[in-house]
This record gives C-alpha cells, structure tokens and sequence, in this order.
C-alpha cells in the first residue's frame, strides 16, 4: 500500500480496522478489537435495530384527539411531522365539525424528559445538527433561516422563535445560531450576497409545534379560545385525525445519507420504548447493548443513536459482526441500500471511480470512521470497517484520504 492507504502500520494515533470477505476470510486487521468513537458510524446500529425491531414497514403516527372542548396532539417520536401535515391534521378537525377548541395539549409521554442525547456538547445546541429530541417534534425541531442580504426569513415562524440580527459590512463571514440555552436566534456578520438557508434548533420544540398547529386550525377556520399545556398522558374522547411518516425502510435511508442525527435519536428512543417501554436514551444504551453483547462484539458503550455522543465506544469488529449479521436478515437489501453510494450523501466527493461502495461516514473532533460494505460481481462482498481516533494536526487532515485508499484497494 501507498503511504496514504497504510493505515494498518500507523502508530500515531488510535486505529481499529477489520475487513473480511461475506462467509469467508480476513482481509486486512489492526486491532480490531480496541473501542475507539464511532461517531456516525453509530447510526448503522440504529439502522439495523430499526429494521429489526420496528420493521421496515412500521410508520410514525401522529394523533388529534378530542378531549371534552380541547384537542389533543400526540406525539410518538415521529421524525418527520411537518407544517404540511399540521395542516391536513387541522382540515381533519374542522371536518369533524368542530369549529372551536379551548385549550390544545401536547402529549409528550412515549419519550422520557430528556431532549439532549448523553455525551453532547454545549456547541451542538448551537447548530441543526443538534437539535433536541422530543415526542413531538415539527421539521427535525428545526427553523429554516434564510437570509438575503439584510432580510430574514424564518420557517415555520412562531412565537416560540426569537430573531435578533447584527449585520456588519466588515466581518469577514455571515453567522446564524441559535444563543444556547434559549430561544434566541441570532444572525450576526457579514450580509449575505446570495440568498443562504441554515437550519436551526428550537429551543422549546413542542411549545414551537403547539404554536404552529394553532395557528394551522385558525387557518381551517377553527377558533381557539384558551391555552396550551404538555402532558406525559391524557385520556381523550376520541381520535378525530392522524398522519403517519414514511415507512422506516425510507426513514433509515433518510437518516444515513446525509446522516441526520435528529431522526437517528427519534429512532433509537422509538426502539427503546418498543422494546423496553421507556423511551429513554437508558433504555437504548440497554436495547443496543444486549444486542451486541449477542454478537460478541467485545467491549462497547453506546449512549446514543446518532454518534454525537462523545461517551460511544466500539470496535472495528462490533461494526463488522453487526453488517454481517444484517446480511443474513431478510432486509438487508433495505439496510445496504440505506448506506450512501459513492459520489452520494456524504460520500459525494469520494470513491467517484470505485464501484460497489456503501459506506457509512463518521466524523468527530479527532475522530473519523468508515464502515460497510463492498460489493463486487464475481467475487465474495467485503464489509469492513475503519475507525481512527485521537487524531491531532497532519493526522487529522491526512484521515480521509488514508481510509478512501484503504477500502479503494479492499474494492481492488
């Protein structure tokens, strides 16, 4: 190997490599069984978890109950509730006859308390990458800020999000981040020449979704003459609307290509609850422990389900027991489509001249990992996995191109 793709005989940092061919040989080994930060690679536990326990065609749904004069909206972990479906949710009210509500409850129950993972810096609150996870959550918990020139935009816009801007004509860039821990956006900086979209966290999500679907009801006609509480349970009338989510067969694909922590988490907390009935990210450290101590996987620490956590630690050969237990199930196909192909997701500057590639990435402050599988016409698959950490300086920067010239000569 070149020296780019020599990682197996690197000593400065920490390295867990292991690729073997489906059924058959090791390929290539160093330490494989030293844990070292998966970060995103986590989410390929998650993924097969998903398929496992909720199944490839289970779907999030969304209810309104009616509770005497208030409505209920219950959240159950899904993903991808969006303004849209608020609307259809409140045209379903006013076809129900209803034309009035006093109070409107958010039932946040199916999750425990906590809506930042175990192991998350203070910084992740900060950008959309690290938005809390919640029972009912509207757009990933997330506001889209588009900015052109002076002019902001805020979507969907509630009285959950407050805007402060401070332009300067001298600053060098443009800023746009929520102030941790409130509800404050603030864009500071250089004003955009070009129209420019950054995703925010809400800093109090289910107030934010609540505001939202009132005012989707006043916009269907429907008066609304109280307030707004949250509630673990409540005990409605009846159900009067629902809307689901795609199926998780979509959902994982969603999750792994751009690796979108936000519905990695309500993935992991939905399989917990499913699992163990509690929807707590306790609950899935036990859910994805078990599930890996059944693979021999050696010794792991799993506190989350996107890889954000700084506490997760596995092994090249967990990840690599894990892919080769997904071959053997009867969706692997969904799970290995679900991975980004080369030139795709967040693989759309690498492997451009390297078929067969389905691979996860990872990437944390002095960590970076690869994992999946190679697939090849007339020869066995290679699943493997990469993982590097304590990475500083020269070793940092060299990461990627050491890993892409590794599973380059594994494709070979």
């Amino acid at each position: 190997m070149d020296s780019d793709a020599d990682i197996l005989d690197a000593d400065s940092f920490g390295t867990s490599v292991l690729a073997r061919e489906c059924g058959g040989p090791v390929l290539a080994s160093r330490n494989p069984d030293v844990p070292l930060p998966p970060a995103s690679n986590t989410k390929l536990l998650t993924a097969a978890l998903a398929l496992h326990h909720l199944g490839p065609d289970y779907r999030f749904e969304t209810r309104v109950s009616r509770a005497g004069d208030s409505l209920v909206l219950s959240g159950r972990g899904n993903p991808s509730l969006s303004p849209t479906d608020l609307s259809q949710l409140a045209e379903s009210v006013r076809d129900a006859g209803i034309d009035g509500v006093t109070d409107i409850v958010a039932e946040t129950g199916s999750f425990d308390g906590q809506t930042r993972g175990p192991g998350w810096v203070w910084e992740d609150g900060r950008h959309g990458y690290g938005a809390k996870s919640t029972a009912l959550a509207l757009s990933g918990n997330t506001v889209s800020v588009t900015v052109s020139g002076t002019d902001v935009e805020v979507t969907p816009d509630t009285d959950a999000v407050e805007l402060h801007t401070e332009f300067d004509e001298t600053a060098e860039e443009l800023r746009v981040f929520r102030d941790c821990p409130g509800n404050v956006i603030r864009v500071d900086g250089k004003p955009s020449e070009e129209a420019q979209t950054e995703p925010v966290p809400v800093g109090d999500p289910v107030r934010h979704c609540l505001l939202a679907f009132r005012d989707a009801l006043e916009g269907a006609g429907i008066d609304h003459d109280g307030g707004f509480r949250v509630e673990d349970e409540s005990e409605p009338d009846e159900t009067v609307a629902t809307v689901k989510s795609l199926p998780v067969a979509e959902l994982v694909r969603e999750m792994n290509v751009p690796s979108d922590n936000f519905l990695a988490e309500q993935l992991a907390r939905t399989i917990a609850r499913e699992v163990r009935g509690d929807g707590s990210w306790n609950a899935w450290e036990s859910v994805v422990g078990d599930f890996l101590n059944a693979r021999d996987a050696g010794r792991v620490r799993i506190r989350d389900g996107s890889g954000l956590s700084r506490y997760n630690l596995i092994s090249a050969r967990g990840l690599v027991r894990t892919l080769e237990w997904v071959a053997e199930q009867p969706w692997s196909e969904t799970f290995f489509d679900s991975l980004p192909a080369s030139g795709e997701g967040t693989l759309a500057e690498r492997f451009a001249d390297v078929p067969g590639v389905r691979a996860k990435t990872g990437t944390l402050t002095g960590s970076r990992t690869l994992s999946g599988i190679v697939h090849k016409e007339d020869e066995n698959d290679v699943v493997f996995s990469v993982l590097l950490g304590g990475l500083v300086g020269e070793d940092e920067e060299r990461a990627r191109k050491r890993i892409d010239a590794f599973v380059s000569e594994l494709a070979d």
